[in-house]
């Protein structure tokens, strides 16, 4: 027994604690090697995007967490908790236990024939910074597609990775938007959801019902999962309302 509680006291990190308002943040961990052997488009394909959502909705329906929202873009979820961690706060738990469920969601949704695996952080967050941490996360999502699309433009014209990545060392946002543009391609008209991301969220709304016993007309609470495919700018007053209004 006292070996046990020896080895036990060796789990230096296992009483580490979450405070009430935290964002925990997954990461999609060599993902390219699957999505080729899967055929996906490149930069984008909406199958990978829907195969995300679905599996943010799995989580929100199956998991027994319940973040407030999840904000998501490319293989990254941003998920919001508010006063409700799981797991009493431990950290751990959560580091270990939500990435796992996504990725087993997202395997499954995607039919993919080998593992996935994602990393996860926890950002320990003040209420009043949430608009400005999604503003942040929103803005990478933004860049994410810039630098995306101008690499394969460059590999869809012969360049090899190496040399796509040598044409694109140094450049800035409105430099990459310039070569798409050389391109055809005008990325401020590209599908919503690739430069804002994606917004998952429970909300609640009234439904008519009727007593079985009496026949009355009755109203109950019911809640159902929103997904979000065009989630207005959160740095402006419209997004921030819309944010506000989810809290």
């Amino acid at each position: 027994m006292l070996f046990n509680a020896r080895m036990k006291d060796c789990e230096i990190f296992s009483q580490l604690k979450v405070p009430d308002t935290a964002i925990v943040r997954v990461d999609g961990r060599r993902f390219g090697k699957v999505l080729r052997k899967l055929q996906f488009s490149k930069p984008f394909d909406i199958r990978f995007a829907n195969g995300m959502v679905e599996s943010i909705e799995l989580f929100f329906s199956k998991s027994g967490i319940n973040p407030v929202l999840a904000y998501l873009f490319s293989d990254e979820v941003s998920l919001l908790f508010i006063g409700d961690l799981p797991f009493n706060g431990r950290l751990e738990k959560i580091d270990s236990v939500i990435p796992s469920f996504i990725s087993s969601a997202l395997a499954l949704n995607l039919g993919s024939p080998d593992p996935m695996s994602f990393d996860s952080r926890v950002c320990v967050i003040d209420s009043k910074d949430i608009i400005e941490y999604l503003t942040w996360r929103q803005e990478e999502c933004w860049r994410n597609l810039v630098s995306s699309y101008a690499f394969y433009l460059l590999r869809d014209d012969g360049f090899s990775a190496k040399q796509a990545a040598e044409r694109l060392k140094g450049l800035k946002s409105d430099d990459l938007h310039e070569l798409a543009w050389g391109y055809g391609i005008n990325l401020s008209e590209t599908p919503a959801w690739q430069r804002r991301g994606i917004l998952v969220y429970k909300q609640k709304f009234e439904k008519d019902g009727q007593n079985p016993l009496t026949g009355e007309k009755t109203k109950a609470m019911r809640t159902r999962i929103v997904k979000d495919w065009e989630p207005p700018i959160f740095k402006t007053e419209e997004g921030a309302r819309m944010i506000e209004s989810i809290l």
